[in-house]
């Protein structure tokens, strides 16, 4: 394995470190949010009215995040059985098939994020008065980190025969 991959698997793994950090502060921030949300409601009978908006997107960006975190460990759903049936020199063909498939996917969503994104700029949430290019703004952010893991994995896979 020649110097420039490691140092872009050390890189990948950095980025999931911080994908992951990002996860927890998003799942506690969330937490406290519908804490926060049902405790006004029931409680104090005064509902807040931006905590329900909150929460949803803070449950897409974690999506996205996860989703992201998954590709660079290999956890999405796959067909391990039937991968395992093929000989070893065909699966190597597979897996880097697949590989090429997910990337040209991830493409097309980023590319598609980042239009949805622009579209999107000029309206304002219902109830938080921001953006709703911030909450699309997930697409385009979690398919760039995913092309940036499935590269990774290809450049690996690449090398692994």
């Amino acid at each position: 394995m020649n110097i420039l991959l490691r140092a872009l698997i050390k890189f990948d793994d950095g980025l999931a470190k911080v994908e992951a950090g990002v996860l927890v502060l998003f799942v506690a921030v969330m937490a406290v949010v519908v804490f926060l949300q049902v405790f006004y409601r029931y409680v104090l009978t005064q509902p807040l009215h931006w905590s329900e908006e909150l929460a949803r997107y803070l449950f897409v960006w974690l999506s996205m995040f996860g989703a992201s975190l998954a590709v660079q460990k290999r956890g999405h759903f796959g067909f391990d059985l039937l991968f395992q049936a093929f000989p070893r020199s065909i699966r190597w063909y597979m897996r880097l098939s697949t590989d090429l498939l997910m990337e040209a996917v991830v493409l097309v969503i980023l590319v598609q994020g980042v239009t949805l994104v622009q579209k999107t700029v000029p309206q304002e949430s219902p109830a938080m008065g921001i953006s709703m290019g911030w909450a699309y703004a997930c697409l385009p952010v979690g398919a760039a980190l995913m092309a940036l893991h499935l590269f990774v994995l290809l450049l690996k896979d690449a090398t692994d025969r």
